[in-house]
C-alpha cells in the first residue's frame, strides 16, 4: 500500500502550529506575571496509593471560629494554594468524599513536610472522573453514570482500537459505519449522537459524519470514561446519547522509554515506542503503527486491509504559583483497501490534524483556562483495478474540515459549592466539491455554560445543576440544562438520580448535501430549515458496598428523543430521479436498567454485569432498529507472584437478539428480521518473565461463533502473541 505525501501532511501541520503562535505567546506572558505570586502549597494525596488526589475540599478554620474563612481544591496533579490571608491561629480541614476527613494545624502539616494522606472510606468511591464537569472530581460527586475503563482492563483486552475495547460493555453494542467502520451505542442511542473525545477534545471527522472509533487506537491511553447519557450543558451537540473520553496517559517524573510489539491472526501487526520524561517540563511522545488484512465494518473473508499510523504528543509546564500551561498535538493517517466489485478496489485516505494550546492560573477563589484548539480533516475516495490508488484520481471526491475553537473556563471552590462558568466560540468550516451547495458550508457557534456542585449535610450530599445556551449562525439556538444528587446513605451505601437535557445540531451534510446518483435514480438534497434534535433522559441508581470486597450497583433509566432527523422521500426532479431530504420526523424511546456487581478475593477479581434495554420508534410501536434487549459480562482475573508477575483474564460478553427494522411492501416499516445473539468469550494471560519485559499471548471470540445478520460482521477467532518492555531506560 502506498501512503500519502508526508509533504501535505507537513504543510498542515505547519500551518496549524503558526496559528497557535500568537496564542501560546500569550500565555507565556501570562506566565511570567504569575510566577512572582508565591504562596504556601499543600499537596493532598490517597492514602491508599500516594496518588494525587483532584478535587479534595482545603477549608480554613480561625481559632474560635465555628464555619470556615474560606476553601480552595486541589487541581489535577493534587496541589492547592494556600492565600495569604489565612493567617492566625487556627486549623486546616481536608475532606474528599469517598475519604476520612482529616484536621490539621499549620504546624502539624509544616512537619509533614507540606502533605496529607486521606484514608479510603468503606464505601470506596474513590476513582477520579473528569469528563463530567470537565474538571478532576470524586465520583462519589457524579449524578449521571460512568463507566471507567482503567488501564489494567485496557491492557487484558489487548484489542486494536476503541471500538473493539467498547463493544462487549454491557449497555452498549457495535454499529457498521456506511461503508465501512464501527461505532458505538450507548444505551440504544448512537452514530452521530454519542460525543467522542481524546483529552476532552472532539475527534476529527463529526462534521462530515466520518465517525469511526476503529480508527481510533489505544496507544498512549491510560483510561476511557464512558458517560451513559446526555452531557450537552458541558459539551453541547452530540452528547446526547452520551459520551465517551479517552484519556492519554500522564507524563512521568522522570525520562522513561516504553515500546510494544503485536502479532496476531487477520494479519494483525503493531508496533509502538513513547518517548516521555520529567523536568521542568514534562513530556510524553507515542508513535504507533498497526495494520490487518481486514477493514472494520466489512466481513473478514474479503481481500481487504487497513492501515492506521498515530502520533500523540504532550508537553506540560507547572509551577507552584498555580500555573499551567498543556500543549498537545495529535496525528492520524489511515489508508483502507477493499473490493467494490467489477475487478475495483476501492481506497479511503482519511489524515486528521488536531493541535491545542491550554493555560490555566489562579484567579480570586479558583482557576481561569484558555484552550485554544485547531482541527483538520480530509477524507479522499478513490477507486482501481490494482492494489493501490491512481495518483491524481479521485480529487473532485475529497471532503476537507476545519474548525477553530477557544473555551475561556474557570472553576473555584466557594465555600461548599464547586462553580464551573465558561464559553466556548467556534468557526467551523467543509469543502467538498460536487456534494455540498457552492462546494463548501461553514458556521459560527457561541455557547455559555455553567455548573454549580454544591455540598450539602456535612458533605455527604451534592446537588449539582448546570445549563448551556448554544447560538448557531445556521440552525438557530439551544438550551441545555441538566440537573442531579448524588447522597451517601451511612458509610456504604450511595444513592444518585440525574436528569438532562441533550441536542444534536443537524450536521454539513443534512443541511447543505447536494449531490445525485444517476446509477441509483436518486439525489440528496440537504434542508437548511432543520432543526436540533433534542431528547431528556432521567435517571437513578444505587450503589453498595457492604465490605471492601463487594460492590453492587444498580441504574434505570428513560429517554426519549424529539425530532429524530430521517432522510426521506419529498419528490421527483423533472428528469424523473427520486428527491431525498432529511426532515425532523421521527420520536424515539429507550428505556431500561443494568445491574452489576464486583468482588475480589485475595489476588482473584469477579466482575458481572447485566443491562435491559426496551425501545420503541415514533408512533409506530415498533422497536429501534439492531437494539438488542438483553447484553451483559462476565469478567474474571488474576495476578500472581509468578516470576516478576503472572496476569490472567477471562471474559465473556453477551449480546442477545435484535430485531431488524425495514420497509415494509406495502409501505411503512416492519421488523424483517432478527440480528442473531452472540456470545464473546476471549482469554489472556501475560507474563513479565523479566523486570519491565511482559510477554502476552491472547485470543478473541474463542467459540469463534458467527451470528446472522450483523450489520458490522463479527471477527471471527483470532489469536495473538505481544511482547512489551517498560522503562527500558
Amino acid at each position: 500500500m502506498t501512503s500519502l505525501p508526508s509533504g501535505w501532511v507537513v504543510r498542515r501541520a505547519a500551518h496549524l502550529l503558526r496559528s497557535l503562535g500568537p496564542v501560546a505567546a500569550t500565555l507565556v506572558l501570562l506566565g511570567v506575571g504569575a510566577a512572582a505570586v508565591s504562596a504556601q502549597v499543600v499537596t493532598v494525596q490517597s492514602g491508599r496509593e500516594q496518588a494525587p488526589l483532584p478535587g479534595a475540599n482545603v477549608q480554613w478554620i480561625p481559632e474560635g471560629a465555628v464555619r470556615p474563612a474560606g476553601s480552595v481544591a486541589t487541581s489535577d496533579q493534587g496541589r492547592a494554594r494556600l492565600p495569604e490571608s489565612w493567617t492566625g491561629a487556627g486549623q486546616l480541614e481536608i475532606r474528599a468524599l469517598g475519604y476520612r476527613t482529616v484536621t490539621l494545624t499549620k504546624e502539624a502539616l509544616a512537619a509533614s513536610g507540606w502533605t496529607v494522606a486521606l484514608t479510603v472510606d468503606p464505601l470506596r468511591l474513590d476513582d477520579v472522573v473528569v469528563t463530567v464537569a470537565g474538571r478532576a472530581q470524586r465520583a462519589s460527586e457524579v449524578a449521571v453514570p460512568v463507566e471507567r475503563i482503567t488501564a489494567r482492563d485496557i491492557e487484558a483486552a489487548g484489542v486494536p482500537s476503541a471500538a473493539d475495547l467498547l463493544e462487549d460493555i454491557s449497555g452498549l453494542q457495535s454499529t457498521g459505519g456506511v461503508p465501512t467502520g464501527q461505532n458505538i451505542m450507548i444505551r440504544g442511542i448512537g452514530d452521530q449522537r454519542v460525543l467522542v473525545l481524546i483529552d476532552g477534545q472532539p475527534v476529527a471527522g463529526a462534521l462530515v459524519e466520518d465517525r469511526d472509533l476503529s480508527r481510533l487506537s489505544l496507544a498512549a491511553v491510560d483510561r476511557v470514561e464512558v458517560v451513559k447519557g446526555p452531557l450537552s450543558s458541558l459539551y453541547g451537540s452530540d452528547a446526547l446519547g452520551g459520551v465517551i473520553n479517552i484519556i492519554t496517559s500522564e507524563p512521568p517524573a522522570d525520562f522513561r522509554m516504553d515500546a510494544g510489539m503485536m502479532q496476531g491472526g487477520d494479519g494483525r501487526r503493531e508496533i509502538d515506542l513513547t518517548l516521555a520524561g520529567g523536568g521542568p517540563v514534562r513530556y510524553r511522545v507515542t508513535g504507533a503503527l498497526r495494520e490487518q488484512l481486514r477493514v472494520p465494518g466489512l466481513p473478514d473473508d474479503l481481500d481487504a486491509s487497513s492501515r492506521v499510523w498515530d502520533l500523540r504528543s504532550t508537553a506540560r509546564w507547572e509551577q507552584e504559583s498555580g500555573l499551567r500551561i498543556r500543549s498537545d498535538f495529535n496525528l492520524l493517517r489511515e489508508r483502507q483497501r477493499w473490493p467494490v466489485g467489477g475487478g475495483f478496489n476501492g481506497f479511503n485516505d482519511n489524515v486528521s490534524l488536531t493541535g491545542w494550546i491550554e493555560g490555566a492560573m489562579p484567579v480570586a477563589a479558583g482557576a481561569l483556562s484558555l484552550r485554544v484548539v485547531g482541527q483538520d480533516y480530509s477524507h479522499l475516495f478513490r477507486s482501481s483495478r490494482t492494489d493501490a490508488p491512481i495518483a491524481g484520481s479521485g480529487e473532485e471526491d475529497q471532503q476537507e474540515e476545519q474548525l477553530w475553537r477557544s473555551i475561556l473556563m474557570w472553576s473555584a471552590a466557594v465555600g461548599d459549592h464547586g462553580i464551573d462558568l465558561g464559553v466556548d466560540g467556534s468557526l467551523r468550516e467543509i469543502r467538498s466539491p460536487d456534494k455540498v451547495l457552492q462546494d463548501q458550508a461553514s458556521d459560527r457557534q457561541l455557547e455559555f455554560f455553567a455548573q454549580d456542585a454544591w455540598r450539602i449535610g456535612g458533605g455527604t450530599t451534592t446537588v449539582s445543576a448546570g445549563v448551556r445556551a448554544t447560538f448557531n449562525d445556521q440552525w438557530g439556538n439551544a438550551v441545555s440544562p441538566t440537573f442531579g444528587v448524588t447522597s451517601l446513605v451511612g458509610s456504604t451505601v450511595q444513592l444518585r438520580a440525574s436528569a438532562g437535557r441533550g441536542f444534536r445540531a443537524p450536521s454539513f451534510k443534512e443541511l447543505a448535501w447536494d449531490f445525485a446518483n444517476l446509477g441509483g435514480g436518486y439525489t440528496v438534497q440537504g434542508f437548511a430549515g432543520l432543526s436540533a434534535e433534542s431528547s431528556w433522559n432521567f435517571s437513578t441508581g444505587v450503589e453498595w458496598a457492604p465490605n471492601n470486597q463487594t460492590r453492587l450497583s444498580a441504574e434505570v433509566f428513560n429517554n426519549t428523543i424529539e425530532g429524530l432527523i430521517e432522510l426521506v422521500s419529498v419528490g421527483n426532479t423533472p428528469g424523473g430521479l427520486l428527491i431525498f431530504s432529511p426532515q425532523n420526523l421521527e420520536r424515539a424511546t429507550t428505556r431500561g436498567g443494568e445491574f452489576g456487581i464486583d468482588w475480589t478475593a485475595g489476588r482473584w477479581r469477579v466482575g458481572a454485569d447485566y443491562a435491559w434495554l426496551d425501545t420503541e420508534a415514533g408512533d409506530t410501536e415498533l422497536p429501534l432498529d439492531r437494539r438488542a434487549t438483553h447484553t451483559g459480562q462476565l469478567r474474571l482475573g488474576g495476578d500472581f507472584g509468578v516470576m516478576y508477575g503472572l496476569g490472567v483474564d477471562l471474559s465473556t460478553a453477551y449480546t442477545g437478539e435484535a430485531p431488524l427494522i425495514g420497509a415494509a411492501a406495502e409501505g411503512g416499516l416492519e421488523q424483517i428480521g432478527v440480528q442473531g445473539a452472540f456470545v464473546a468469550v476471549d482469554a489472556r494471560t501475560a507474563l513479565e518473565m523479566l523486570p519491565g519485559i511482559q510477554v502476552e499471548l491472547g485470543v478473541e471470540n474463542l467459540l469463534n461463533q458467527q451470528p446472522e445478520g450483523w450489520l458490522a460482521p463479527v471477527v471471527m477467532r483470532r489469536f495473538r502473541v505481544g511482547v512489551r518492555a517498560r522503562d527500558l531506560f
